[in-house]
């Protein structure tokens, strides 16, 4: 009897949480069929896609892409979709722009890094005397392609 209470709740437990994500996949799928507004409004937020990788060519088919369906709609619904629609271009460009100075950033970083450790490798060799400090300093330059 010790040994089935534990079973049957475990058993309880995990017919319980099948059930309960069967509910949330069914109403998640409910809720994609009725939520065509969502749907929009999610395709139009400034962070949709990963928009930092785009290029200007991206930036601008997907922004004619949601001024298009803007299109179907009318009055100051219109004109906010319109208006986020060009705040997504702006935000996309902007990432991107950031994107492109930090990777400089990590280049110049990266380049310092391995420049620093060229010169510790350096003065390790400089310790040494004779063929053995020739040979480090030739190893030393081919690793670090100088």
């Amino acid at each position: 009897m010790k040994i089935l209470k534990p079973a049957l709740g475990t058993l309880i437990l995990g017919f319980s949480l099948t059930a309960f994500t069967a509910a949330a996949q069914s109403s998640n799928d409910a809720r994609t069929d009725t939520g065509a507004t969502t749907t929009q409004e999610a395709t139009q937020s400034p962070r949709a896609g990963g928009s930092a990788a785009m290029t200007d060519e991206e930036r601008q088919r997907r922004y004619d892409a949601e001024r298009k369906r803007c299109d179907n709609l009318q009055g100051d619904e219109k004109d906010i979709c319109q208006k986020q629609a060009e705040a997504n271009r702006d935000t996309a460009k902007a990432e991107s722009e950031r994107s492109k100075k930090t990777a400089e950033a990590n280049r110049d970083a990266n380049k310092k890094e391995k420049d620093a450790q060229y010169d510790v490798e350096k003065e390790k060799c400089d310790a040494m005397s004779g063929d053995a400090k020739d040979r480090c300093i030739a190893e030393v330059k081919t690793r670090f392609n100088k």
